[in-house]
């Protein structure tokens, strides 16, 4: 059954998902009145990319009283909790199973910072939005099919959140939900290689030789790769596992079982 009345349990939810929150001053007593039942969330993109985007989703603008949205994500994966009551962030439009025209009494609003062209998404930007999204789908009952973009929503020519393919991201965010990791994109995982290029330099034949005296008797014993000589040319595994077996043999020595 999905969660009825406001989402008071928002930072906690976050955190016990292992994101990093910060609470705003008074956000429990903040929104437009009081939720109804809780049917999912919606994710959009602040169009600012600025350490004070969440300043506008808390005050509003001169058109659009505030609060905006209840979450905040900063583009290092922080979550800032903005409101427990509601917000106006849905706009006009539809979506299965959420009234049409009325989503902002049913769902949670997460304003993610960025300029708005997607370009500049950090990986612990989207990885958090991820968990994000899943905890709280998780704790109101709720699939990723529940994790709809703006955009898919809205019937007012909204773009948000820009650059992000929605069904790669609700597929990921049910991976969460169902207790998996998600799978790094093809983007993810060349970012991660060009940064550990970047640090340690291209993979060079030494490296290659140390990683290879790491893995023991099996590769050592085809004849290419010798234990080191200051360990009695075993490899590092070796040398440990003879440490650990001598110091078990001394135990049961000095404690013998009755």
């Amino acid at each position: 059954m999905s969660w009825s009345g406001d989402p008071v349990w928002l930072a906690d939810v976050l955190r016990a998902a292992g994101l990093r929150v910060i609470e705003h001053d008074g956000w429990r007593d903040r929104g437009h009145g009081d939720f109804r039942d809780l049917r999912g969330v919606l994710c959009h993109h602040t169009a600012g990319g600025g350490s004070q985007d969440w300043r506008i989703v808390q005050y509003g603008r001169p058109d659009l009283e505030g609060p905006l949205a209840q979450l905040v994500l900063e583009r290092d994966g922080t979550f800032r909790v903005i409101a427990a009551g509601v917000c106006w962030h849905a706009g006009r439009g539809s979506w299965p199973g959420w009234p049409t025209d009325n989503a902002n009494y049913h769902v949670i609003g997460i304003e993610a910072v960025s300029r708005g062209d997607g370009s500049d998404w950090t990986p612990a930007q989207l990885d958090a939005y991820k968990r994000g999204c899943a905890a709280i789908l998780a704790r109101i009952g709720r699939t990723a099919e529940d994790c709809v973009a703006h955009r898919e929503y809205s019937r007012e020519g909204k773009i948000d959140p820009a650059g992000i393919e929605m069904d790669s991201f609700r597929r990921d965010v049910q991976a969460f939900i169902d207790g998996e990791e998600a799978p790094m994109s093809a983007a993810e995982v060349n970012q991660i290689r060009e940064f550990v290029t970047a640090f340690c330099g291209p993979i060079s034949a030494d490296v290659k030789d140390i990683r290879e005296q790491l893995c023991g008797e099996a590769q050592r014993d085809i004849g290419q790769y010798g234990g080191w000589p200051q360990l009695g040319n075993h490899t590092v595994v070796d040398a440990l596992a003879d440490v650990i077996a001598r110091l078990e043999r001394l135990e049961k020595r000095e404690h013998p079982l009755p």
